[in-house]
């Protein structure tokens, strides 16, 4: 290790579940100088290096070399430097990371994934003002839509300009003021405080639970059981947004989620909108998360126990936890959760409605239905 790296003497300490970037603004404000200095004296750059700008991938992944140098002025290890990037939730939350750790490698694996956005942060403006600026890594996953806490839908742009919030790029941006420049108006930087913004109320019981649940999924990413509830629930949410006019429309919410629904224009990306995510969820839970017996009303089977603790996805028969459309050919009914049954096959598991159960026999026999196969899908779904 070069002799040019020194140990700084203003170091804070990682706020529990806080971002790399969040950190690295903490470090600014605590010894009084802006992001890119900050990024210089930890030596996220190289010594010697006259000119450095992060990557715009920054919050995802960080090369062993750099964090052996930050961990020489800093002090944090290179486990604990791991545990604020999106790399803490590979392999649990997020799929297995490829072999190769170069940050283009990394970006296209994220960008397949469709499940985290290292380009922008979803935020509860009153959290921040709490904890005083610190930005949680898991409000950049889709499935942190809401503040169980505050019971607010959080904020994934700006209520001033509009852009995304917590940005590497531009500079200027930082963990109070938005300062998201626009091309189209020279000079204007946005100076809108993000602690002030107002996001929607959040009232509806079963979206609270179903975030609780997701909470506690997030922050035991590792957890036997916990990859394949979330995997299931995002075959269930991209079975909707390329088949809505298939599924049941939304159910009984908060009034700003019918707004959105409606206005989505067939437009379904959910992956920078939490109110969006929030809807499809809804749609993918309608059974409701009840404490009943009933097979058709406990959403929960084998899936989202009743104490909220996922249960070894091994123990338990394949189950239809979150609805879909029905697999079988020429077969486009909804399926809620609870009912039909599911199908392994060499695909992935496949829903099938009560009319077509005996399918469920052979994986082989349930092929996906023409229409289904038809459907615009995303790259990668888990």
């Amino acid at each position: 290790m070069p002799t040019s790296l020194r140990r700084l003497a203003l170091v804070p300490e990682p706020y529990p579940g806080e971002s790399l970037l969040s950190w690295v603004d903490a470090l600014a404000r605590l010894n009084r100088i802006s992001r890119l200095h900050a990024l210089r004296f930890s030596a996220f750059a190289r010594p010697g290096s006259s000119t450095y700008r992060p990557s715009i991938r920054f919050v995802a992944h960080l090369p062993p070399e750099t964090m052996a140098r930050v961990e020489v002025t800093t002090g944090l290890s290179a486990r604990e430097l791991r545990r604020i990037t999106l790399m803490h939730y590979a392999d649990g939350v997020l799929p297995a990371a490829p072999s190769s750790t170069h940050r283009r490698t990394i970006a296209m694996w994220l960008h397949r994934q469709q499940l985290a956005q290292p380009l922008r942060s979803r935020a509860c403006p009153a959290c921040l003002r709490e904890n005083g600026g610190r930005w949680l890594l898991r409000w950049r996953l889709i499935w942190s839509f809401a503040c169980v806490r505050h019971r607010v839908f959080l904020l994934s742009a700006c209520r001033g300009c509009g852009l995304g919030l917590h940005q590497v790029i531009p500079a200027l941006g930082g963990a109070v003021l938005c300062g998201q420049t626009d091309w189209r108006r020279p000079g204007f930087v946005c100076q809108r405080s993000i602690w002030r913004m107002r996001p929607p109320r959040l009232s509806d019981p079963h979206l609270l639970e179903c975030q609780r649940r997701l909470d506690d999924l997030i922050d035991h990413p590792h957890r036997p059981g916990s990859t394949d509830i979330l995997r299931t629930l995002h075959l269930a949410l991209e079975d909707i947004t390329s088949g809505f006019d298939f599924v049941p429309s939304l159910p009984d919410t908060d009034a700003v989620l019918h707004r959105r629904w409606r206005g989505h224009g067939g437009v379904l990306s959910y992956l920078d909108d939490p109110l969006l995510t929030a809807a499809l969820i809804k749609i993918a839970t309608l059974g409701g998360l009840g404490r009943t017996q009933s097979a058709f009303a406990q959403v929960d089977m084998a899936s989202w126990s009743i104490d909220g603790v996922p249960r070894a996805a091994k123990s338990v028969p394949p189950v239809n936890r979150f609805g879909g459309t029905c697999r079988a050919v020429a077969c486009l009914v909804w399926v809620p959760p609870g009912q039909g049954v599911v199908a392994q096959t060499k695909d992935g598991p496949l829903v099938l409605c009560s009319k077509h159960v005996d399918r469920a026999t052979t994986p082989t026999a349930a092929a996906p239905c023409p229409a289904a196969s038809a459907r615009p899908s995303r790259h990668g779904t888990p």
